[in-house]
């Protein structure tokens, strides 16, 4: 048996601890295969972690999955990805982006949409949902760097007849190469994703971690296959919501020590019926394909505009309240500045700014129903016993969690309809699964700030003093002199 590991991220993500664990639990289980493990070591200057080209990040990770590798027992291959991409991949890249200079998500090469896989790193590095500043070097540098992995990844799959791919993630320029690539070959791709604190991880064979029916079959796995009693099982979910309530951030972070306990904006108190309205950071998903795509509305913007002003025209009786996402805070981009402007646009209309202390907890409170896109924050107002209308794709799209009108018309109906909250049992089994679910590593661990990554017990990555000296004077050389070394 023939297995290819591909770490191509191992600085900055889970997974300079994650496919490690990987290696070496592949080794144990399979100890007559022939296994190598990938990394970029260098091979590129920039990439989803390193977009600012700086070399000591370069050495950093190069030398930290050497330092790494060296706690690994059992025999396997090393290779970094200058071993698979020969100048034919190259030429095959030049000429390609030659006769295709725009970037945009239609770019594909073969099975790999090269395009939607850079633009997916450019626009969660940037926030910039709308692409205004693309056309920047490091872009095309990321798409032509990432469509060799593609061809150097496909042919040697084939050279070294490997029956199958262990990647992490996927979804980013370089990882989601591999992906396409693997599948390209008709081979099984195993995405490897972090799943919670604790050293636990989710396998995806062949799709995405994104993957909205695949993570609703995960969640109803995880309740049905527990030996738990249904008791034990909803006091654990619902512990789930309680904890993150408090300020602990479990798997998504948590935002409640930025906001002032019981803080209010006044309109909530009119009299009014009051539909609460979260939005979501949606550049974040304009990259994942159609699945994403809202059934709607080209996006939130639009949406925002259509709700603001039909309840500011045709629903004087109730307030749209609309509670920023808080990770949206300090971002400039347009598609922010638009919602912001819709700020008393209508005397029942409120916007509330991302850097704002308001009470997301206590809006949920006064609600009369909660509007969402497809954050979380739909599973906690479903959790509060508020009923929810879901605007846009998410975790919940497929459980009986929201509302989810089949039109605009259906939209307008039920927002002046008295709702009845969904049941909430579709939500617990989403907490008990961010508390229980995945599968538990054996040599990974994360501590419970979620910076401390550990493999064998071993901080990841760990420096001599003489790399640590050595990454200084690199640092020092490209930062004054534009110059890089390699030591």
């Amino acid at each position: 048996m023939n297995i290819l590991i591909a770490s191509v991220f191992s600085i900055d993500s889970y997974s300079r601890g994650i496919m490690p664990d990987v290696l070496q639990s592949q080794l144990e289980k399979h100890p007559d295969a022939t296994i190598y493990y990938l990394s970029c070591s260098n091979t590129f200057d920039v990439c989803y972690f390193n977009i600012n080209k700086e070399a000591d990040v370069c050495y950093r990770c190069k030398e930290g999955v050497s330092n790494t590798l060296k706690l690994i027992d059992g025999n396997f291959l090393n290779i970094k990805l200058s071993d698979l991409i020969t100048s034919e991949d190259r030429r095959i890249a030049d000429e390609f982006f030659y006769n295709n200079s725009k970037m945009d998500y239609d770019l594909v090469y073969d099975t790999f949409e090269v395009g939607a896989a850079t633009l997916s790193t450019y626009i969660s590095r940037t926030r910039d949902r709308d692409l205004i500043h693309v056309e920047q070097d490091f872009v095309k540098e990321l798409a032509y760097n990432a469509l060799t992995i593609y061809l150097g990844v496909k042919r040697y799959l084939v050279e070294k007849n490997i029956d199958v791919v262990y990647n992490f993630n996927g979804r980013q320029d370089y990882v989601r190469a591999i992906l396409r690539a693997t599948l390209a070959n008709g081979l099984d791709c195993i995405n490897i994703e972090r799943a919670r604190l604790g050293g636990f991880v989710e396998t995806y064979k062949n799709i995405l971690p994104h993957n909205i029916p695949n993570k609703w079959e995960l969640v109803q796995k995880c309740w049905d296959n527990s030996n738990l009693s249904k008791q034990e099982k909803i006091r654990i979910g619902s512990e789930f919501f309680e904890r993150q309530r408090s300020g602990e951030s479990i798997i998504f972070p948590s935002y409640t020590r930025e906001m002032k306990k019981g803080s209010l904006p006044n309109i909530v108190f009119n009299g009014n019926e009051n539909i609460v309205l979260f939005n979501s950071s949606d550049d974040e998903f304009a990259a994942l394909g159609k699945e994403y795509d809202n059934p709607y509305f080209k996006d939130q913007i639009e949406a925002l505009q259509a709700l603001t002003d039909h309840v500011g025209n045709s629903l004087p009786s109730h307030n749209l309240i609309i509670r920023m996402h808080p990770n949206l805070k300090g971002v400039a981009h347009k598609f922010v500045t638009k919602i912001l402007e819709l700020n008393k646009k209508y005397p029942n209309i409120v916007v509330i700014a991302p850097e704002s202390p308001t009470d997301s907890y206590e809006l949920i409170g006064v609600a009369d129903k909660v509007i969402s896109f497809g954050s979380t924050t739909g599973l906690e107002a479903n959790f509060q016993g508020k009923p929810v209308i879901l605007l846009g794709k998410g975790l919940y799209y497929y459980s009986n969690v929201a509302y989810i009108p089949k039109d605009w018309s259906e939209i307008q109906q039920l927002l002046k309809t008295d709702l009845e909250a969904k049941p909430k049992e579709d939500t617990i089994k989403f907490g008990f699964y961010f508390l229980m679910g995945g599968t538990k590593t054996k040599y990974y661990f994360e501590d419970k700030s979620g910076n401390g990554i550990f493999f064998k017990k071993v901080r990841i990555h760990y420096y001599t003093f003489t790399q640590r000296f050595k990454s200084k004077l690199i640092q020092i050389a490209y930062k004054f002199f534009k110059l890089r070394i390699k030591l």
